[in-house]
């Protein structure tokens, strides 16, 4: 008998050592919520002295916002029905399963200050004394949940942020499609996130030449951004496509200038460009691209030919100059250009848009504008993704050809 009372009381002594160095607060209380044990971390989490608790209830002594603004005890205020822990112990009361991890944020009292916390709690139904009583286990998570707050406030800023560099990008690209006699031109730009690495525009001086380019920098988002921002400046100044003397300058010399600005070591990061001019007298369509998916020349008899002289994308060297071709263009020609999120968008089964279904819509509306072309391919990459975000930024940036009488018409008009 001595053995069996030695053996308790040592069982007893580590329960107690277990209980006063938890990291969680564990309380022993009554249907009312008064407290009839508990240990070090309730003490330490409501900063309380262990002669004011025994027998008060948990509203006075944690520093429940309700029971101090109210100067009421645990159980009289006019919140106390809508508290969830007195809730878990009356589900405990008619033998509902344990609660556990409840969350119980509100407002505390400490020391005669608010203070916000955040809590989960667990409930137990237990026999103490004699009598049906509910062991509660509190986890202070409050840390953690700051943490979240502040997360989730950094996370709204950037969201802002990201809006309006969005702004900042779209503003790069044209604001309408421009109005030029002898050309028809339509586009389309969708970002696989707010912000993305495509980029293109059109470029009229003169009534005799019209240039554009499209540029697709390598990933997407905030980076690919940047690197798209800082290459459609370099295009726009005196160094890119209009040259010092405000006359576009041919798409081999614009390469290669961006060859040497724009080195892999630089700016860790490299992408591909086509740029074109076209000489609306003449009807010449002289290109020069590097890494670009080549843009398909779409005759006016519906067949089909891919402009595919390319060198390496900008940021992986050229070791001889890059160069340019000539086509000749005739009344009614289309030119597709685009960037490979178009070929590469997915859909629900994971099966990529390909070439074979570009080049199907492509032939299929051949006889229609251009406006009508990009509208179909468009609306059928849509509804080929079915929903599905797209995987890389997609743009799509198509002309029409009127022909040299459209020029003449213009010039004596």
């Amino acid at each position: 008998m001595l053995t069996e009372l030695q053996d308790l009381k040592e069982s007893n002594e580590f329960l107690n050592y277990l209980l006063d160095n938890m990291d969680s607060a564990v309380l022993i209380a009554d249907e009312n919520l008064k407290i009839h044990q508990f240990n070090n971390s309730f003490l330490d989490l409501f900063d309380n002295a262990a002669e004011s608790i025994l027998e008060a209830g948990f509203g006075e002594t944690a520093g429940c916002v309700n029971a101090v603004l109210e100067n009421k005890s645990c159980g009289e205020t006019s919140q106390c029905a809508n508290c969830l822990l007195r809730r878990s112990l009356i589900l405990n009361l008619t033998d509902k399963p344990p609660v556990d991890k409840q969350p119980l944020n509100r407002i505390f009292y400490i020391n005669g200050k608010p203070v916000q916390k955040y809590l989960q709690f667990s409930t137990r139904s237990i026999s103490y004394q004699g009598r049906k009583m509910f062991l509660i286990i509190i986890y202070d998570v409050t840390d953690i949940e700051q943490q979240k707050i502040v997360l989730q406030n950094k996370q709204k800023q950037l969201d802002r942020d990201l809006e309006s560099a969005a702004a900042i990008q779209q503003s790069l690209l044209p604001a309408r499609s421009p109005r030029i006699d002898n050309i028809q031109i339509a586009w389309e730009f969708e970002p696989c996130e707010q912000i993305g690495g495509d980029i293109f525009n059109i470029s009229h001086m003169d009534e005799g030449k019209v240039g554009l380019y499209m540029l697709d920098v390598c990933g997407h988002g905030v980076p690919a951004a940047l690197i798209s921002v800082a290459v459609s400046q370099f295009l726009n100044s005196g160094d890119g496509l209009l040259g010092n003397n405000c006359e576009l300058v041919s798409p081999d010399v614009v390469l290669n200038k961006l060859g040497r600005a724009f080195p892999f070591e630089r700016f860790d990061s490299f992408f591909s460009i086509i740029c074109m001019t076209i000489d609306l007298y003449e009807g010449l369509l002289t290109y020069s691209c590097a890494g670009h998916p080549p843009p398909v020349l779409v005759r006016s008899d519906g067949s089909m030919q891919t402009l595919d002289y390319r060198v390496p994308s900008i940021g992986f060297g050229c070791e001889d100059p890059i160069g340019q071709q000539t086509i000749q263009l005739q009344t009614g020609d289309k030119i597709m250009l685009y960037t490979d999120g178009l070929l590469e968008s997915r859909n629900t089964k994971e099966d990529l848009f390909g070439k074979s279904r570009f080049y199907d819509v492509l032939k299929k509306h051949h006889h229609e504008p251009i406006q009508k072309m990009v509208d179909a391919l468009t609306a059928d990459v849509n509804e080929f993704r079915h929903q599905t975000r797209p995987d890389d930024d997609i743009s799509i940036l198509g002309v029409e050809y009127c022909g040299k009488d459209v020029v003449q018409e213009s010039i004596q008009t």
